[in-house]
């Protein structure tokens, strides 16, 4: 689970009375408090849904060719993934292009390989310059944010960085010099 519901799980934890072990039973969190929204969601007895406007859908999703840092440097195998039509044409809005993503178009030898996941860069482009309050659907609790749109982009290893945490740097480097106000963070490859 996502490191920002650490500190609810942990809350959770600490309900339990230490007599009854690790696996005893979690009492309810009190009612009407964050707490107890977010047990009822993990426990399945609140369905949370979350919208999509049509302008941030994904559309079709077109094959591409990426090399895995699971395999060695020197290996030139690649697998076949998707990129979303949406992300495909927002490279450059963050300073980005399948050159530095080590997005090729994918061959006939490249290999379909099932459970496979590439390292995704999630990047962020903020638009907004003031914060406004929404409520978590989630906790209940409020918080700020801006206008924004995001894309998330598959990449792979190239020649120039051959480890994930190069390539990593290499693309934040590259988000980060883009104009206006960007943010990235990463999702590492499931091999």
């Amino acid at each position: 689970m996502a490191k920002r519901f650490n500190n609810l799980d942990a809350a959770l934890k600490y309900l339990r009375p230490t007599s009854s072990g690790e696996d005893g039973v979690v009492p309810d969190a009190p009612a009407g408090t964050p707490l107890k929204k977010y047990q009822d969601w993990k426990a399945g007895k609140v369905d949370i849904d979350y919208p999509r406007s049509a302008s941030s859908n994904p559309g079709k999703f077109e094959k591409i060719g990426i090399k895995p840092f699971a395999l060695p440097a020197a290996s030139t195998v690649e697998y076949v993934t998707t990129i979303s039509a949406r992300a495909q044409g927002q490279y450059a809005l963050f300073g980005l292009g399948t050159a530095a993503l080590g997005i090729e178009a994918p061959d006939s030898d490249d290999i379909v390989a099932v459970g496979y996941k590439p390292a995704k860069a999630s990047c962020r482009n903020i638009t907004g310059t003031t914060a406004t309050s929404v409520t978590s659907k989630l906790t209940g609790i409020p918080y700020k944010t801006k206008a924004d749109t995001a894309y998330i982009f598959p990449f792979g290893r190239i020649t120039a960085n051959a480890t994930y945490s190069e390539q990593k740097a290499a693309i934040l480097a590259l988000v980060t010099a883009a104009a206006g106000t960007k943010s990235v963070s990463f999702i590492p490859e499931k091999f």
